[in-house]
């Protein structure tokens, strides 16, 4: 498997190095097995190319400085000369060079020195003479803090019987730090903070005390670690009783339970009792000592599972950096169960706090629930609408995630998508974490888009039945034991990619500006944020800080929302399934195979997508070897697609049955080509001798909004821009002419073609969604009472089936239960549907009018 846990210190070559040190040397064999980022060696390289590095270390012990001085050798950087701060027998022992003199000399001569902090007298103080020694010398001394963490035991609000004998996790003695050192040597890890360049930390402080400008580097660097510290083992444990009682404490949970209790007519004791119980309901009981368990076993499960778990390593390093100075929320896609388990086993290979993780209430199920609880679960009711009390409750305990900084992590998305694309963004907890903010539970937060992509995926033929119309099994211990099964499968590869972190603060400030002051909390959670983005509201309806503050958090969820789509991999299998499914032929010859693969890598590239592994440089021939190939082999061989060879060419068919499998793998990529999908067939639909372009235009806003929540577009950019720069590009590639004002299909009429075939699926169904919301109704209804919107979605679904038989729908993905309530979804928030008491209904009884003009507007884009 690789990833950065698999990271080491880089060497120096062979040849430089004496035997012993080839071999690692005497302590190689215990430090060898030591995490290191993979940045690390090439920053601190270029570091001292430029002058002196002072590492700076928390806590002083004979196992960090044999550490650091092991790594610097190894990795071809200025040995370590002096130390400070180290004092006792063991320094003796390991001759460590501890004078003034001795330090002084090796900063001067771009040596490597160490400095412990610790609570020395003001005038051994070694800051002051290091901004004493800077102020002479030309080249910048460089203070790099690191973190070396033998043990991930989590320290406590009350000290254990251990914490007395030997100190606590930040402050061991030294036989902890012994014990932990030989328990733990093959799990620890080494960490390298951001460098403080001390010259120009001088350059504007030249008139201030030496004194007082090495308290100040003191303090910020003794913050800096101590941050570094919590990322690695997490803030302070604290027993269930503490957590409740804090929670419990907050004041605007307090403030609700009372109003409740008021308005209800009862104590406010029941009141409080029932806060109690939901608290109980969704709290984690986070154990460190459980993820240690788990982490092997993990380990094992994922190599077992997948050939390889690819990791954005750049990304994840950013993240840790990030994380030293916010809290964090980790956004991730959500595919599958396997997410949450990969994200956690991943962050805690790489040296941090495995993330808080919110799981809907249906996981909660015995023994799952109680295990996930230890591991950092919290767990959601799916609906919460009305219960304020327990929205309450689940706010305030957000919030003390927040204040406490524990990583949190949950999905925009809701749920599982069932198709492979990223569903439209939920703002219900986006919507807690800025009412965490906006409370001063922390000065920023810091949120994270995470794709968490697979090239095969382990519930793929539940997710195809649920599509087709069937429930949704319910989770339960005998489904958790009947998925043993999966163990005696191969899934290819899995890759982790993150985006670069969002900031709140940034966020709100770029949008608000100094309106950003007059954000305030919510009175109960779902009072804003819950609303659909696609309600229609009176003017008025909302004072301005209230509409501000629903902007910000919808804004937001679309950037985190977008960020992920931009993250996702482009894998081989999805390329493929793109270029198979959009078309409504039998099949396609190798050649045309070839070129729809080699366009659509080209356009994710001019996008700044990110490839699978192998990719880049391949063939997009399925004939040659490489991934392309290897990817048709797989699916042929899951029955998925049919290879025949006739008249000397090689033709691909998919199975039909099979199409909606292979859609999901369409579906995972096809947010990279959306915007051109989208011109192409508002193009196409003009026929043979073209449109004016203003007209082209109006037919690609149309489609746009009427798939409004069926994909992410670019954020930051208006319409038009995106419509021009994706006509350009289909005129260079030869897809679209001009022809004055007139834009028609080009000499590469094919290419217009297949990419205007990516919307023929979402056109199919939400016509399909409303024409069936015609029929039941209409003036000729047979349920003039109206219908819910499960009924509405199984009568499509069953209408539907017949038009495939009969080839009124030409594509069987065209079916999809998730596509078809995005439809009825949509045309709710757009007034074509009205909903009351839990039935649609017309907004003018019998008037199928805009229901007609939908049907109309979509109709040629089908007849081409």
């Amino acid at each position: 498997m690789t990833g950065t846990s698999d990271s080491r210190p880089p060497q120096e070559p062979t040849s430089a190095r004496p035997d012993a040190d080839r071999k690692g040397g005497l302590l190689g064999r215990w430090f060898e097995p030591v995490r290191v980022p993979r940045d690390a060696g090439p920053t601190l390289h270029e570091l001292a190319a430029r002058g002196s590095l002072v590492f700076v270390m928390r806590s002083p012990g004979l196992l960090n400085f044999l550490y650091l001085r092991w790594f610097l050798r190894r990795s071809g950087l200025p040995p370590l000369r002096a130390a400070q701060g180290f004092s006792g027998f063991l320094g003796r022992l390991a001759r460590v060079r501890r004078t003034r003199r001795a330090f002084e000399d090796a900063v001067g001569t771009g040596h490597s020195t160490l400095v412990f902090l610790g609570r020395g007298p003001a005038e051994k103080d070694p800051f002051a003479a290091l901004v004493r020694l800077q102020r002479d010398l030309f080249q910048p001394i460089f203070l790099v803090p690191v973190l070396l963490v033998w043990s991930r035991r989590a320290q406590k609000l009350k000290p254990s019987l251990w914490d007395v004998l030997y100190g606590s996790p930040e402050a061991p003695s030294a036989l902890a730090n012994g014990i932990a050192f030989l328990r733990n040597f093959r799990r620890a890890f080494f960490n390298v903070g951001r460098a403080a360049d001390l010259k120009s930390f001088l350059v504007d402080r030249a008139a201030e005390a030496d004194a007082a400008i090495a308290r100040k580097i003191r303090g910020a660097l003794h913050q800096h670690l101590a941050r570094e510290f919590r990322t690695a083992v997490g803030p302070p444990l604290q027993g269930p009783s503490r957590v409740r009682e804090k929670v419990l404490r907050d004041r605007t949970l307090r403030a609700t339970v009372e109003q409740v209790a008021r308005e209800d007519g009862r104590p406010a004791a029941a009141a409080l009792a029932e806060a109690e119980k939901d608290l109980k309901e969704i709290a984690s009981r986070y154990d460190p000592a459980l993820i240690q368990v788990l982490r092997p076993v993990l380990a094992w499960l994922f190599g077992r599972l997948y050939t390889s778990v690819e990791v954005d390593e750049e990304g994840l390093a950013r993240v840790k950096r990030v994380a030293g100075d916010a809290p964090i929320v980790l956004c991730p896609s959500h595919k599958s169960h396997v997410d949450y388990l990969v994200l956690s086993w991943l962050l805690y290979e790489n040296g941090m706090t495995p993330p808080h993780v919110a799981a809907g209430i249906n996981l909660a199920f015995w023994p799952f629930g109680a295990i996930a609880r230890r591991g950092g679960a919290f767990f959601i009711r799916r609906k919460v609408k009305g219960d304020r009390i327990y929205t309450a409750v689940l706010r305030a305990y957000v919030k003390h995630l927040l204040r406490e900084r524990f990583p949190q992590e949950f999905y925009v998305e809701g749920g599982r998508s069932r198709t492979g694309k990223l569903l439209f963004p939920k703002t219900g907890l986006v919507s807690m974490e800025v009412d965490a903010w906006l409370d001063g539970a922390a000065d920023d937060v810091v949120f994270v888009p995470i794709s968490i992509d697979y090239e095969k995926l382990i519930e793929a033929s539940s997710y195809a039945k649920e599509l087709a119309g069937g429930e949704k099994e319910k989770e339960s211990l005998k489904g958790l034991l009947g998925a043993a099964k999966v163990l005696f499968r191969r899934y290819e590869r899995l890759y982790v990619q993150f985006e670069e972190p969002i900031s709140l603060d940034r966020v709100a400030h770029e949008r608000l500006g100094a309106r950003a002051a007059s954000l305030s909390v919510d009175d109960a959670w779902g009072g804003e944020a819950e609303r659909s983005s696609t309600a229609v509201l009176a003017p008025g309806a909302r004072d301005a800080p209230a509409e501000a503050k629903r902007q910000l958090v919808q804004a937001l969820a679309n950037r985190v929302a977008y960020g992920i789509s931009r993250a996702v991999t482009i894998t081989p299998v999805g390329l493929v399934g793109a270029a198979l499914l959009s078309h409504v032929r039998r099949g396609l010859a190798s050649a045309e195979v070839a070129r729809r693969v080699e366009l659509l890598r080209y356009v994710a590239a001019e996008g700044g997508a990110r490839f699978a592994r192998d990719l880049a440089g391949a063939p997009s021939d399925p004939r040659q070897p490489g991934p392309i190939a290897d990817a048709v082999r797989r699916l042929e061989r899951g029955g998925l697609v049919r290879v025949e060879v006739a008249a000397g060419d090689t033709i691909y068919q998919v199975v039909d049955e099979k199409r909606p499998v292979l859609d999901y793998h369409r579906n995972a990529v096809i947010h990279r080509y959306v915007a051109p999908a989208l011109v192409a067939a508002a193009v196409r639909a003009g026929g043979a001798a073209g449109s004016p372009e203003d007209e082209v235009r109006a037919r690609a806003k149309w489609l746009s909004r009427l798939f409004k929540l069926e994909f992410m577009y670019r954020v930051g950019a208006s319409f038009d821009d995106i419509f021009d720069q994706n006509v350009a590009f289909l005129v260079r590639v030869g897809a679209v002419s001009r022809d004055g004002e007139r834009l028609r299909p080009g000499a590469e009429a094919e290419l217009l073609a297949f990419l205007g075939e990516f919307m023929r699926a979402y056109l199919e169904a939400y016509r399909l969604a409303a024409t069936t919301a015609a029929a039941l109704l209409g003036p000729d209804a047979p349920r003039h009472g109206g219908v819910d919107r499960r009924a509405l979605v199984k009568e499509a679904l069953e209408r539907g089936r017949g038009a495939f038989l009969s080839g009124q729908v030409a594509l069987r993905e065209s079916l999809s239960k998730a596509t078809l309530e995005n439809a009825v979804e949509w045309m709710i928030g757009q007034g074509l549907l009205a909903e009351d008491g839990g039935k649609l209904r017309l907004p003018r009884e019998g008037d199928v009018t805009e229901l007609r003009g939908i049907m109309d507007g979509i109709a040629p884009h089908l007849a081409v």
